[in-house]
């Protein structure tokens, strides 16, 4: 199976990933913004389909986000989420000069943890940290 990666995501193919791993669809403005305004996007494209996307945010300083992970059900478990995982983490790195240091966070998926340990991520709650928190909003 040859995957090809590239750094451009289409909106469609944004909110149909999001879709087929049961996430929320994103208002199309909002998400070509967040696309535009994104540290790093790495896509994988098998034949003519975008088949899965990872998404890294940051606020240009300290903090980096690694904002998603997307491969459609149907191809994973075939190092496609790793390939781009891999892609993000070097260009993370590849980002950061002599003397500086980043914060790298996620929020995996539940029961998906273990697929980040390899790229140095710890789980959380752990003895120092605790477990995060989300919250979505809507208009009032």
């Amino acid at each position: 199976m040859e995957v090809k990666y590239t750094n451009e995501l289409p909106v469609k193919d944004f909110n149909r990933l999001r879709k087929t791993v049961g996430w929320k669809e994103i208002n199309e403005s909002q998400a070509l913004r967040g696309i535009q305004n994104s540290f790093f996007i790495v896509s994988a494209i098998y034949g003519e389909e975008v088949i899965g996307f990872a998404r890294v945010i940051s606020d240009g300083g300290y903090v980096i986000i690694i904002a998603e992970v997307v491969v459609l059900p149907e191809y994973q478990g075939k190092g496609i989420g790793k390939g781009m995982m891999k892609r993000a983490m070097d260009y993370i790195n590849n980002s950061i000069y002599e003397g500086q240091c980043v914060i790298v966070g996620l929020l995996a998926s539940k029961d998906r943890e273990s697929f980040y340990i390899p790229f140095g991520f710890e789980t959380r709650p752990n003895d120092e940290l605790g477990a995060g928190m989300t919250q979505w909003m809507y208009p009032k």
